[in-house]
């Protein structure tokens, strides 16, 4: 199934520095480049990893057309898939712990 791109969930991950370590607010912005560059977007949405230096902002923002989506409304989004969002979720948080990995590893 190919999806055009306005058509798709965006997902804003805002990364904690301090995910990467205790000197990761030194990595941060290299390690979101990788992770743009190195973790492939499934069909139905695009990811984008930023740094998360405002705690007042979720980690997660979910988006279609650039209008937010609430949790609710994501849920319902990915259901309409048949996706799981605690699945997807789970799945993101593993492949970003890899990124991780590979990115120190490089």
């Amino acid at each position: 199934m190919q999806l055009s791109d306005e058509k798709k969930i965006r997902v804003m991950y805002r990364v904690e520095p301090g995910c990467l370590g205790p000197d990761g607010v030194d990595h941060i912005e290299d390690f979101c480049r990788f992770a743009n560059k190195h973790i492939k977007s499934p069909y139905y949405a695009q990811l984008l990893f930023l740094p998360r230096y405002d705690k007042q902002k979720g980690e997660r923002q979910y988006s279609v057309k650039n209008r937010n989506l609430s949790q609710v409304q994501a849920k319902a989004y990915l259901n309409h898939f048949e996706i799981d969002i605690e699945d997807f979720e789970e799945q993101l948080d593993e492949l970003l712990s890899k990124s991780i990995d590979l990115y120190f590893k490089r």
